[in-house]
């Protein structure tokens, strides 16, 4: 079944929640990203052994509500690869990917956030996409993203950088 999900210029639409926890940052970040993507395969199944699989594209809008922390949202956009390792007969399909992107908040006067409402956004995450049908996946899981306006509010402002880390549950469909 998995190998109908994965193709070259197969299109899969993806809504994905995660739930990121902060690492290092005295605000105790915790806040829920929901994220919308389209990602394009941009080639067949190729490779051998344990790289076996295709690589995808991804073009994601993001909003986060803040449930602890000094900014209410996160919301933006990001984009990069994501590589699917995909093994004859495994029941799951492993990924690596990561995402760079930007992303507005309400930081304005808010003590130890990120300085401006204008941010930079890194992500990497791994994790098993789960074949149900044909066309639809279950996917699990964790990401980890980093959010600054790199040093660009400073001196007047401070930015300090949020690094956050947590699980991610999905559904994606191919077209």
């Amino acid at each position: 079944m998995q190998n109908t999900l994965f193709g070259e210029n197969r299109v899969t639409l993806t809504a994905e929640t995660a739930g990121l926890f902060s690492i290092n940052n005295p605000n105790d970040y915790i806040y829920l990203p929901q994220l919308i993507t389209i990602g394009w395969q941009l080639d067949e199944i190729g490779n051998e052994g344990w790289n076996r699989g295709n690589t995808e594209f991804l073009f994601s809008g993001m909003f986060a509500p803040t449930l602890q922390g000094p900014n209410p949202w996160f919301a933006g956009g990001l984009f990069g690869p994501r590589y699917n390792f995909i093994q004859p007969d495994w029941p799951v399909v492993p990924y690596l990917e990561s995402r760079v992107g930007f992303l507005f908040t309400h930081a304005t006067g808010a003590p130890d956030s990120q300085g401006q409402d204008f941010c930079f956004s890194f992500t990497i995450g791994a994790g098993v996409r789960i074949p149900v049908m044909d066309q639809l996946s279950v996917n699990l899981g964790v990401m980890f993203q980093h959010i600054s306006n790199a040093g660009l509010s400073e001196p007047q402002n401070q930015n300090v950088g949020l690094d956050s880390i947590g699980p991610t549950l999905s559904v994606s469909w191919a077209f």
